[in-house]
Parts: structure tokens; C-alpha cells; sequence
């Protein structure tokens, strides 16, 4: 009996430590993308901002 809780503790921890490794993964993959998108954004934001800046320049 002692045997069989041992072994179940044990594919337990190790059925965890495959999903933690996988949710680890998954959010240095999503840290990634997140960081390129960041930056795109940005890009994308500045020009709209400039552009919206001269428009209001020609209003004046």
C-alpha cells in the first residue's frame, strides 16, 4: 500500500513539473511576441500622433 502512494506521489510531482515546464515555455514564447508587438504598437502610434499633430497644425 505504502508502495503504491509512493508511486503515485511520484508521477504526480512529475506529471506537475512537465506542465510548469510547459506553462514556463509558453510565457517566454508570449514574452516575445508581446515585446515585438510592444514595439510595433509604438511605431505605429508615434506616426499616428505626428500625423494628427500636423493636421492640427493646418487647422491653425
Amino acid at each position: 500500500m505504502k508502495d503504491t502512494k509512493a508511486q503515485v506521489s511520484a508521477e504526480l510531482i512529475l506529471l506537475l513539473a512537465g506542465i510548469m515546464i510547459i506553462v514556463l515555455l509558453m510565457l517566454n514564447i508570449y514574452q516575445d511576441y508581446v515585446t515585438d508587438f510592444t514595439t510595433e504598437i509604438n511605431h505605429s502610434e508615434v506616426s499616428n500622433i505626428t500625423k494628427q499633430i500636423d493636421e492640427l497644425k493646418n487647422n491653425f
